[in-house]
């Protein structure tokens, strides 16, 4: 299972509206998965909830593309170079000392961005969590300073976004930081239409993704090797059969049960695998 990250909402994460669906998946995932990955956000509620672990707010956003050092062996960093760099963007942080404390083992840390990568056995399931984004696409960075500047020239926000660090050539940051200057001297929301995205993606480059891709593929690894069991369905102690024999769940019930129902009359095979109907 892989949980990602969201945009927070709320000062206090057991305040998200999300919060009591995403502690009942954390707890089904540490009986029910081999092994589970969180990032950015969700690692933060899933050490919040699991362990008591709280995050750090941090005076500035963490936010670039920041080398990290391996500070141990193991398996899911088995080909991994020794530093190498993984894209960060976050207001808050967990410390390797609260981590330690409740028997974390941290695998990477950077000296701008602190921890990144730390595993913990959780019951059946190894949990892995990376503060950064690994998962992050080449212009995910750009596409979140993009949106918050948006924010910031609509007067949504007062802070105008700082430049993400080790992310963009030089001539590209140049760029950016003679907008950014704009943006605070007149600051209008007209001023979005002239954000520079065509200049400043022409020479992105993603130095994240073969060791990202590394840590993956000795995750997948990982699971292969660990012997067969039999997990329960999520929220199966909530679920009551109905009249197709299917669960409903209390999130959506009468959907989930009509259409899995009509897939299971469907004629059409290609239909059900298409649909997500296996027999």
């Amino acid at each position: 299972m892989i949980v990602t990250g969201a945009e927070p909402r709320a000062a206090s994460l057991t305040d998200e509206p999300y919060w009591t669906t995403f502690a009942e998946i954390a707890d089904w995932a540490r009986e029910n998965t081999v092994s589970s990955v969180f990032s950015c956000l969700a690692v933060h509620g899933a050490v919040l909830h699991l362990d008591g672990v709280t995050r750090h707010k941090l005076p500035t956003k963490c936010f670039g593309v920041f080398a990290q050092t391996k500070t141990r062996h193991h398996p899911l960093m088995q080909d991994v170079p020794r530093t190498f760099r993984i894209p960060h963007a976050r207001w808050n942080e967990v410390q390797e000392e609260d981590l330690s404390d409740c028997g974390y083992s941290v695998l990477t840390w950077s000296a701008e961005a602190g921890v990144d990568c730390f595993v913990k056995q959780q019951k059946n399931s190894l949990f892995v969590h990376f503060q950064g984004h690994p998962e992050y696409e080449t212009q995910s960075l750009l596409g979140e300073y993009r949106r918050d500047m948006g924010r910031f020239l609509r007067g949504e926000n007062e802070v105008c976004p700082t430049i993400p660090r080790g992310y963009l050539n030089k001539g590209a940051e140049e760029i950016l930081i003679a907008f950014r200057q704009k943006a605070l001297s007149d600051r209008q929301p007209e001023l979005f239409a002239d954000f520079p995205a065509d200049q400043l993606t022409r020479d992105l480059s993603n130095v994240w993704h073969l060791p990202a891709q590394h840590i993956y593929r000795n995750w997948l690894q990982y699971m292969v090797s660990q012997p067969a069991g039999r997990s329960k369905p999520l929220g199966s102690r909530e679920a009551a059969p109905s009249a197709a024999g299917i669960p409903a769940h209390r999130h959506g019930r009468k959907l989930v049960a009509a259409r899995s129902a009509r897939l299971a009359r469907s004629p059409n095979p290609a239909t059900k695998r298409r649909l997500g109907y296996y027999e």
